[in-house]
């Protein structure tokens, strides 16, 4: 009991973060592997089978084949189709359904439980990685046997083959034996008598859900999954799915199964069946790194067979996206050609933002223009360039990598690796190692690069730079700036340096402290350049206290890749504020997408990317439950609206003092919010409510007076509106939008009326001999609030009484408990209520 105790103690105190980089996502494989005894690389492929490292808090009926929904960056499982692995992991650690699912950290270690507990009864050996296939076909949670292969064989291809995702890395293991899995599954195993009848490079796998005959080939559509090929494949050969598609792709290697021939109607866009051919992809809409170029050649080539069997044009209004009833241009054409197909029985948006239609359109018309360079960087005879500077190449075409990047030359020669921006189009070349100062560079870009359609460019390119010889360091800005008030307690403090940093100059040279000299915890570290400038953010471990002062502190000694010194220290003093906010009628908590829209489904909407301009359901910031809803954008000139619509139009009110208002984390872009109601049904009314100039949660509230009109208001809304000076690329979340009257009957201290249960970082922390524990109670009840050792040991109990709603403080003498210097647990139990924190006795 002591062990699993300390566990679960370990397990809670970890960072709740969703945006950890890579590397740090890479130590919590290897902590979940030495805890639980699974091998690493076994976590790690089922992580990059399920979600390409991606931690994916789905909502349930996104997937456009109705499929459940998986968990997380592990795909766990809560359904009747493939299990209840996310249940069996939950009781493993003790953790609640919803943390495991929704919290990365706990995602990985229950998959790791889990996985450990198949492993056992399957007698799998630690050391031989292929006899874990029966443990990774069991916990696919597949129900047919001869499918769940395809999962195996997914993951232990990834393990055979490695991979290097920016610090997250597989070594390959040539001792996997692919050679066990059956024709059907492996394409390398040479197949003879399973091929599709209608197209020879897929296999016949069929789905019982079809309709015979009556389909008019007029249309084919993209399709994306929202689950793994193995997944897709089970749940599409359900009867009770209802749901079918004519084929299927899967991203690694372009491999097509066919479930349903061509001359019948599957079932996958309702009302559309009857006139088109569907093909699901595997991913997610939204992370692109499933629309691998395999994926998009086999797809292409299948497409044309299409367009060239069943005379379907090379046309976009022909070949679409099951999103295509979001293209006004789609519609207004089916209005005028097919007026009799109603557009709008279809509410899916796969393939999403980022499928890439003009590449994908090139491919499947097999278009014979050659590519260009558009342009290229540096390019400069004055030493302006700085020594870790990438250099970039963009074409007009998306180009075929391997022969792109063997196109490259540099003199003096430099180590450094490639990567790709812009949807293929732009090549980088990062040295691994800082330019020569005060050096010409010569780079040959020859003509030999060619696009996926096997045409070179028309010409290549020749270009030189000259690196820098040497620049002082100065930090140029901060948020907070000094002396600030009114600061969000989740404040992202954010230090701007006019030159990049040496990242290695950073250990240890940043701090955070509050007002009595205690260094606190911080997290979500991340370093960036951008236009040559460094930029490093963080966020305070904890929520800070409100109406209280902190210090950034920046040391002198960090330097700049020219290995100049910051000099003095740098002291930033700022004050949190005293929040405004007073619970009232709860609209939406942004805990599913519900009625919520595209900011690409408004005609309000100008001046976008669409590509990078999104709304979604996320986990990595929240000012109330698990979720909230990110609304991202990017302006690609002036004077850019982007404008989130929701569709539900809750109603607010009609009384003048009645108040409307949301939790808003700002992104300091220096853009203006705006809330957009209707009054009398359909009449617009836009209230601008402030300038984005702060970053962390705040609650944004304004009266109804405000909103223009009369009658009952209702909110549709949240507009971000690009000012002269404001960013172009950021992101802000929203989250707890509410209605209340103007006074509140249920009031905390500060103003504030009891949310939820909350349990506050003592302090200070550390301490000697006392701190002080703070909670908040949403409702009266008996409250245990008791201290644990490292081991788990139970050494005292603070209080075991009943206390009212509110907030209370107990204070910790150290020396009244005889307790001696180390780290400890508080635990408070009321109800359904459980916390853990941590707090460290230094004598």
């Amino acid at each position: 009991m002591r062990t699993y105790l300390t566990l679960i103690l370990a397990l809670l105190f970890h960072l709740p973060s969703f945006s950890q980089n890579k590397v740090e996502l890479s130590s919590i494989f290897e902590e979940a592997a030495i805890r639980f005894g699974v091998p690493s690389e076994i976590l790690k492929g089922v992580a990059f089978t399920e979600s390409r490292f991606k931690h994916n808090v789905s909502i349930e009926g996104h997937s456009c084949i109705n499929m459940p929904q998986s968990h997380g960056i592990m795909g766990l499982r809560d359904d009747h189709w493939f299990g209840n692995s996310l249940t069996v992991a939950s009781s493993m650690l003790n953790i609640s359904k919803e943390r495991v699912a929704t919290d990365i950290v706990f995602n990985i270690n229950g998959a790791a439980a889990y996985l450990a507990h198949l492993a056992e009864r399957h007698q799998a050996d630690f050391y031989n990685l292929n006899s874990w296939k029966s443990v990774l076909e069991n916990y696919s949670g597949i129900p047919q046997g001869d499918l769940r292969e395809f999962y195996s064989f997914d993951v232990l291809k990834i393990l055979h083959d490695g991979i290097d995702d920016e610090g997250l890395s597989i070594q390959p293991n040539r001792n996997i034996d692919l050679s066990v899995f059956g024709e059907n599954v492996n394409p390398e195993n040479k197949f003879k008598n399973i091929e599709s009848e209608d197209y020879g490079p897929a296999v016949w796998s069929p789905s019982p859900n079809f309709t015979t005959g009556a389909i008019n080939h007029v249309f084919s559509v993209v399709h994306t999954t929202q689950g793994s090929f193995a997944a897709s494949v089970s749940w599409l050969q359900n009867p009770d799915a209802q749901a079918s598609t004519h084929y299927i792709i899967r991203s690694s290697d372009g491999y097509i199964i066919q479930l349903v021939r061509e001359q019948n109607r599957a079932w996958h866009v309702v009302c559309w069946n009857p006139y088109m051919l569907g093909v699901e992809h595997e991913g997610f809409v939204d992370n692109p790194a499933w629309y691998t170029d395999a994926m998009y050649l086999s797809s292409a080539a299948l497409f044309r067979h299409f367009s060239t069997r069943y005379s379907i044009p090379f046309s976009r209004n022909k070949i679409i996206g099951h999103n295509e009833w979001q293209n006004s241009q789609w519609v207004s054409w089916m209005s005028s050609n097919y007026p009799s197909i109603n557009t709008g029985c279809n509410s899916h948006t796969d393939p999403g933002q980022y499928w890439d239609w003009n590449f994908y359109m090139q491919l499947v018309s097999q278009d014979t223009t050659r590519p260009s360079i558009s342009s290229y960087s540096p390019s400069s005879s004055t030493d302006s360039v700085f020594s870790n500077a990438p250099i970039k190449i963009r074409f007009n075409q998306r180009m075929k990598r391997s022969e792109a990047q063997a196109a490259f030359t540099i003199t003096p020669s430099v180590p450094g690796s490639f990567s790709w921006e812009d949807f293929g189009k732009t090549l980088v070349f990062k040295p691994s190692t800082l330019f020569s100062l005060g050096t010409v560079y010569n780079v040959n870009y020859d003509s030999s690069a060619m696009n996926y359609n096997g045409h070179s460019l028309r010409t290549g390119v020749n270009f030189s730079f000259v690196t820098k010889s040497y620049s002082s360091l100065n930090l140029e800005s901060a948020y907070p700036a000094n002396n600030a008030a009114n600061i969000s307690t989740t404040v992202r403090i954010i230090i701007n340096f006019d030159t990049p940093i040496l990242q290695s100059s950073l250990a240890g040279a940043i701090a955070l402290e509050d007002s009595s000299g205690n260094q606190l915890g911080i997290k979500n570290i991340v370093y960036q350049e951008v236009n040559t400038k460094g930029i490093l953010a963080f966020s305070p471990q904890n929520t800070l206290i409100q109406n209280s002062l902190y210090k950034v502190k920046v040391k002198g000694t960090i330097k700049n890749i020219f290995n100049a010194a910051l000099g003095d220290d740098i002291v930033i003093e700022f004050r949190t504020y005293v929040s405004n906010f007073v619970s009232g009628t709860l609209l939406d908590g942004l805990e599913a997408l519900n009625n919520w829209k595209d900011p690409n489904y408004s005609g309000s909407t100008v001046g976008t990317d669409p590509n990078a301009t999104a709304f979604n359901i996320v986990s990595d910031e929240y000012a109330q439950g698990t979720k909230s809803g990110k609304i991202s954008y990017m302006f690609t000139g002036t004077g850019g609206v982007c404008r989130t619509f929701n569709a539900d139009k809750p109603a607010v009110s009609s009384v003048a003092t009645d108040r409307f208002g949301m939790w808003v984390y700002g992104d300091l872009s220096f853009n203006n919010l705006e809330f957009w109601f209707y009054y009398n049904s359909t009449s617009n009314a836009i209230v601008p409510v402030g300038t984005l100039d702060w970053t962390g949660w705040k609650f944004v509230e304004i009266p109804v007076s405000s909103i223009g009109g009369s009658g009952t208001r209702l909110f549709h809304s949240v507009v971000v509106k690009q000012t002269a000076n404001g960013s172009t690329n950021n992101a802000i979340y929203i989250d707890g939008i509410q209605k209340r009257p103007q006074t509140p009957t249920d009031v905390r201290d500060l103003s504030v009326l009891v949310m939820d249960y909350y349990l506050d970082q003592n302090f200070p922390n550390p301490f000697n001999p006392q701190t002080k524990i703070s909670f908040t109670l949403k409702t009266e009840g008996l409250v245990n609030l008791s201290i644990y050792n490292i081991l788990g040991d139970k050494v005292t109990e603070l209080l075991n009484d009943h206390r009212s709603a509110g907030l209370h403080t107990i204070e910790l003498n150290a020396e009244t408990h005889s307790l001696s210097s180390g780290v400890y647990f508080y635990t408070i139990r009321s109800g359904d209520f459980y916390s853990t924190r941590k707090m460290v006795l230094i004598k």
